[in-house]
């Protein structure tokens, strides 16, 4: 029903901005900025937001204990893209957030918050550990 397709509307929005927010974080640091002090700037302005705010710090300091794991928004990823396809919309950022996850669970990194998706982009970036 309505529930369902609102939680997976949910999915699709925190996947997407988790994803923009690790692909930012690395882009400052390779960048060389001080990502504390350009995360205070973002959170104040029109990209701020409670993905910035919860899970920002963590993300900068690579703890990715479990709040809600990469396995389950997984899960709820191949959910949204069924039921997009179900209502014949097309979701390109949704679809690629889907991979990303995926990719990460495959990894082995499915007990992992679903803000380790900064370990991808790093890894993509060829920064890990940098």
């Amino acid at each position: 029903g309505a529930g369902q397709t609102v939680k997976a509307a949910n999915q699709l929005i925190v996947g997407g901005t988790l994803e923009l927010v690790a692909e930012a974080f690395v882009f400052l640091e390779a960048a060389g900025v001080d990502t504390g002090a350009a995360v205070e700037v973002l959170a104040g302005g029109l990209a701020g937001s409670t993905i910035l705010d919860r899970k920002g710090a963590a993300m900068l300091a690579r703890d990715f204990t479990p709040g809600f794991r990469v396995a389950l928004h997984h899960k709820d990823m191949g959910i949204v893209t069924s039921a997009a396809r179900e209502a014949g919309v097309v979701i390109p950022l949704g679809a690629v957030v889907a991979q990303l996850l995926a990719s990460l669970n495959a990894q082995g990194h499915g007990a992992l918050d679903h803000s380790a998706l900064l370990k991808l982009v790093e890894q993509l970036s060829g920064r890990e550990g940098a």
